[in-house]
């Protein structure tokens, strides 16, 4: 039996080892180094695209930028976004100015642009708001052979050339053997073997000879077939037949149409392959150039010639075509990168502008730098970039786990991708080269399913932009060394000369050992197969060539392999093998998962559907008042706490000096004293509730490593994100039928899903053409009682309960002047001015909101504040709301099951078990049919886990060790039973027959039925139909459509019905008076005809039918509508 291991918070993993001593890498390293590589070198490659910058005629001035320098921030993070401002800093340059006739050079270091930068956690700030650049997945550069879709007759190839900077070339064979190469879009292909004659190869022997190893298909001779059509015998005839090709309305010499046609290919500015081109080309082709020589990032004659080898192998069957979704030709852009791409377009219009100003001056005029560099497009590009592009994203906030997962997600969309309504399956599907690179399962249940991925748990992006995915090496040899050497297996007769030292299938022990490794002469020793704890990364390609087996192969306390054959992988294909041909094993049974997966206990026992569903919604969940860590978690619960930026964790063994909700001190060995800032009620981005919590108290001491403060959704530095209720599996009187649930008055009670909803409320005080608006207390027409929440400066008060319609700043605007008569100017001049000249512009409480009222922040510009033009002052309110869980509220477990809440039950009701414990919640027990059975497995060892009070950790795809389970169950009495008698709460008479009960983990998610509930009595109209807006935010109705008036009309409400389409819709007239009506206190009138109905008048008149409108009553109405429509 395998004895389980504790973490740093208690709980005990029942896996069976195979994940043992794990330590992750940081699960934000891309984010992070992506951004410091381009900060470090990134922004200076930028400018050598463009260096040296001459004037278009190249004689008199030459601009050059030399080095380039950061400063320091302007503003902290929390400075930024309690302001609205970005966390940035200026960026400088020295830059050179030659003046080419006289020779003098001037230098000066000029502001080239404010760079928001990368924050610990992975994050940028621009504008106050936390924002995340997504990860894209794009066609890696290099070439790519792939099947020719246009000949289904005959399977023949074509070759892309796709560089890193400029044009894809395409090279393909046709069904008459001929190669040819499409230069330029719309035009004419050329034949190879003229490109070749181009290039050197002049004679039609030379090209043969270049091909003669691989064109030896007796049937498709692809050069001689190429040649027959070639009539081109010399260079110069191959240079006019291509041009005249490419440009064929121009004349020109025959060394200018060379020098045209080898810059399409050889001029490093029109073409680039860059550092990844050049990476692909060698591992492909086999050359062996020097990636990081900028020189040799360029193409060359004999790439070309390589590329139409390999054509020629891959059509005649001796090396398969490329798989286009698998990952060796897949690559990530990550931040950097796309950052830097970006600024390309800004770095071209800045070389543009520079040029332009240079011809403006004659070479005597007193030129500096400065007059020729602005730095306008730079900003732009950045400016476009965070704010505007596809891939800068607002960032995932609703708890810390979604922050993660944020950071790490993976899109094939965005500038230069895919759009979803082209994505075809190929590009959705899983493909077996994503096995722990790409997470299988999580991905968005909508259009962008497949398309939007997560990365795997551990998996990383090289440099060059593949992701990798690291694995133990398996040994079958060892060297002889005694600590090495003990506790191995010999695969073979271990022979010193002709002397046996130790048969073959003998464990070495410690004296065997050191006698093997007493003989010199043996230098190495063959053992059985053993995972060594050497871990090694490898990319899809490098893969490819070993046969690499599952974590969860058996092996003994030595880490031998025990089993005969193992399931490998190996060149895409899922086998088995004997145990002899393993190189390598899986670090995690799990590392396939990404984080949501990797947190979903037994999720092997779940639909891949449910899985997906699962992960999902963990992201979802808000967190609450009193958050619990799950009893039967995976694990990674601590991993997902620890690598968050929310809390804080010791950096060395000490003691607790000073706590209080705002600020903790440590007294550190061996750092000395270092403060923590807490945060409290911290708005997130989806408007939840962030806040840090000391969980030591002065005077306690604790270890390197230990939990200091929990973060948002943290208990103890494990990841909570809900609570644990005893659940019941049962029916309940319909409540709860198909996915309703029922819950106890307890939960409510005791606030066990009770959450906090900060929202925050923004006014800007401006400057009007009538004169500037004023924060005042002094509101005209106000009741009283809502004016005594302000205080003196017209601010309402920190502390207050508001509700909707309360005002929270005061604030009042100039009305134009009009012409006074004499006796109002002598009324003012005794009283001063009146409020009634002022008009009422307060920030007010939205609509179907309250709470109370946490803070409030006042930004002006005289006090030098950044604000928008125009705006003399902004103030910032921050309202926090209590919200219990009620019905309609959306809870969930983490295996994709869903519920809504359909009945609250006092605690005497619900049913309760031998001990008289009630439960908490009901679940239907048909959620079998969605084939997430995790979530039984949950509860039935959450009850376990509740009786032996321990929390344990199953991490996916182990295996559960039941041996130890079962014993300590046993030390206590207590046997694993998964179903017991319960009682019914409000008769005391037991249920017929026994009934699962256990522990479930239950997350309240951010669908909350109390934000989306809404009614409307008055509200605005559509200037267009005269009906009433949609949506909650306008204040405006439901839509009642078709389907709406057929129900109606089943159900014999005419007179309902006639309301909905009249009154309550697009009668001008009736809605008006029958507002009246109420007000007053008197009968509704009849209805009137409604707008719509005048608008299908018109429409028939356009189709020259004149409509007689005809009533019973009275003619009186129709002939209003008829004249109307007369005018």
């Amino acid at each position: 039996m395998i004895k389980p291991q504790s973490n740093r918070s208690g709980r005990i993993d029942l896996g069976l080892g195979y994940s043992s001593g794990t330590d992750f890498p940081s699960l934000i390293e891309a984010q992070n180094a992506s951004f410091n590589d381009f900060y470090a070198s990134g922004f200076q490659r930028l400018f050598t695209k463009i260096n040296p910058v001459k004037d278009t005629m190249e004689k008199m001035w030459t601009l050059e930028f030399k080095d380039f320098r950061f400063g320091k921030s302007y503003r902290t993070v929390e400075e930024a976004i309690a302001k609205g401002l970005s966390y940035e800093v200026p960026v400088y340059a020295k830059v050179q100015l030659l003046n080419n006739k006289t020779g003098e050079i001037k230098e000066q270091e000029i502001f080239i642009a404010d760079l928001p930068i990368m924050t610990e956690d992975g994050v940028f700030v621009f504008n106050g708001v936390r924002r995340v650049v997504t990860h894209q997945i794009v066609r890696a550069e290099g070439v790519l052979y792939e099947v020719d879709e246009k000949l289904p007759y005959r399977t023949l190839h074509k070759v892309r050339l796709m560089p890193g900077m400029g044009p894809w070339y395409e090279i393909d064979t046709n069904r008459h053997n001929v190669i040819s190469m499409r230069v330029l879009p719309k035009r004419p292909k050329v034949l190879i073997t003229e490109l070749l004659r181009v290039f050197g190869w002049e004679t039609d022997d030379e090209i043969r000879k270049l091909f003669a190893d691989v064109d030896t298909d007796e049937e498709n001779k692809y050069i001689e077939a190429t040649l027959a059509r070639d009539f081109t015998k010399s260079k110069e005839e191959a240079v006019i037949s291509i041009y005249n090709k490419l440009r064929p309305d121009e004349s020109v010499t025959i060394d200018s149409a060379e020098k045209y046609i080898k810059s399409n290919f050889f001029n490093v500015r029109k073409f680039n392959l860059g550092k990844i081109g050049r990476y692909q080309l060698n591992r492909k082709l086999g050359t062996s150039y020097d990636i990081n020589n900028p020189d040799e990032v360029m193409l060359y004659p004999k790439d070309i010639i390589l590329i139409v080898k390999r054509l020629i192998q891959t059509n005649n069957g001796v090396i398969p075509a490329d798989d286009i979704d698998h990952l060796c030709n897949r690559r990530i852009r990550s931040v950097g990168e796309i950052l830097e791409r970006q600024l390309i377009a800004g770095i071209g219009r800045l070389e543009k502008n520079i040029k332009d100003k240079m011809s403006l001056y004659g070479q005597d005029a007193k030129v500096t730098p400065s007059m020729l560099v602005g730095t306008k497009p730079i900003a732009a590009s950045i400016q476009s970039f965070f704010g505007a592009n596809a891939l800068s994203s607002f960032m995932d906030q609703t708890n810390i786990l979604s922050e993660l997962e944020n950071k790490r997600k993976v899109t094939a969309g965005g500038p230069g991708g895919i759009t979803k309504e082209r994505a075809t399956f190929s590009i959705r599907e899983v493909h077996n080269s994503h096995y722990s690179k790409f997470d299988p399962v999580t991905s968005p249940e909508s259009a962008n399913i497949g398309v939007v991925t997560q990365l795997a748990m551990l998996a990383r992006i090289n440099e060059f932009g593949f992701l990798e995915a690291p694995y133990r090496r398996v040994l079958k040899v060892v060297k002889n060394n005694k600590a090495v050497l003990e506790g191995r297996i010999l695969s073979e007769d271990l022979m010193s000369g002709k002397k046996t030292i130790a048969k073959a299938d003998t464990t070495i022990d410690k004296a065997l050992a050191e006698k093997i490794s007493a003989v010199k002469e043996i230098k190495e020793v063959k053992v059985k197969s053993f995972i060594s704890d050497e871990v090694v990364y490898f990319d899809a390609m490098d893969e490819e060539g070993f046969y690499i087996s599952s974590a969860t192969v058996g092996t003994d306390e030595q880490g031998n392999i025990t089993d005969k054959l193992v399931p490998v992988r190996h060149k895409g294909d899922f086998v088995l093998e004997d145990v002899s041909a393993v190189d390598f094993v899986d670090v995690l049974a799990g590392q396939q998962a990404g984080l949501g997966m990797a947190l979903v206990p037994f999720v092997s026992h779940n639909d891949a559907m449910r899985a997906l569903t699962g992960a999902n919604q963990q992201r979802q969940a808000v967190p609450l008042i009193k958050q619990e860590s799950p009893l039967i978690g995976t694990g990674m619960e601590e991993t997902v706490a620890r690598q968050s930026s929310w809390g804080v964790f010791a950096e060395d063994d000490g003691e607790v000096y000073y706590v209080d909700g705002k600020k903790v001190s440590i007294k550190y060995k061996k750092l000395g004293l270092r403060d923590y800032d807490l945060i409290s009620f911290y708005r997130s981005n989806d408007n939840t509730c962030f806040t840090q919590k000391p969980i030591l108290n002065v005077g306690d001491t604790f270890k390197k490593g230990d939990a200091i403060v929990d973060g948002p959704t943290m208990i103890n530095g494990e990841l909570s994100l809900g609570i644990n209720l005893k659940a019941a599996l049962m029916f309940y009187e319909g409540y709860n039928y198909e996915d309703s649930v029922i819950i106890s008055e307890r939960i409510v009670r005791d606030d066990l899903l009770t959450s906090i909803h900060v929202r925050e409320h923004t006014v800007q005080v401006r400057d009007t053409e009538l004169g500037a608006e004023t924060i005042t207390a002094d509101i005209p027409h106000v009741n009283d009682r809502i004016l005594q929440k302000l205080d003196m400066q017209g601010i309402v008060r920190t502390g207050v309960k508001v509700k909707a319609g309360d005002i929270l700043v005061g604030v009042v605007a100039p009305r134009g002047e009009k012409e006074l008569t004499a006796e109002e100017r002598l009324l003012r001049a005794i009283f001063g001015e009146s409020a009634s000249d002022v008009r009422d512009n307060s920030l007010r409480m939205p609509h179907g909101e309250e709470g109370i009222v946490i803070r409030s922040q006042i930004l002006s510009a005289d006090q030098g504040d950044k604000l928008q033009p125009g705006v003399l002052h902004e103030v910032k309110v921050w309202v926090a709301d209590t919200k219990k869980v009620d019905f309609g509220d959306k809870i969930a477990g983490r295996h994709g099951d869903k519920n809504t809440i359909a009945a609250i039950r006092p605690i005497e009701d619900m049913p309760f078990t031998e001990d008289g414990e009630p439960v908490d919640i009901v679940l239907t027990p048909t959620f079998l049919k969605r084939m997430n059975m995790g979530q039984a497995t949950e509860i039935h060892f959450g009850r376990y886990a509740k009786m032996l009070n321990e929390k344990l950790a199953f991490p996916i795809f182990e295996g559960e060790n039941l041996e130890w389970l079962k014993q300590e169950l046993a030390k206590q009495g207590k046997e694993m039973i998964q179903k017991v008698d319960l009682f019914d709460g409000r008769t005391g008479k037991m249920f017929p027959n026994k009934i699962t009960v256990g522990i479930k983990y239950v997350l309240k998610l951010h669908h909350i039925a109390d934000e989306k509930v809404h009614a409307r009595s008055t509200g605005p109209y559509t200037a267009v139909s005269q009906q009433p807006l949609g949506g909650k935010a306008q204040m405006g109705g439901q839509r009642f459509g078709e389907m709406e008036v057929w129900a109606l009309e089943a159900h014999s409400a005419p007179y309902a019905l006639q309301e909905m389409l009249t009154i309550k819709s697009d009668d001008i007239k009736g809605r008006s008076a029958a507002y009246k009506a109420i007000i007053h206190g008197d009968k509704i009138e009849n209805v009137n005809i409604p707008e719509s109905f005048k608008v299908l008048i018109k429409e028939l008149n356009a189709l020259c039918l004149n409509l007689d409108l005809i009533s019973n009553n009275s003619s009186r109405e129709v002939e209003e509508v008829t004249n109307e429509e007369a005018k």
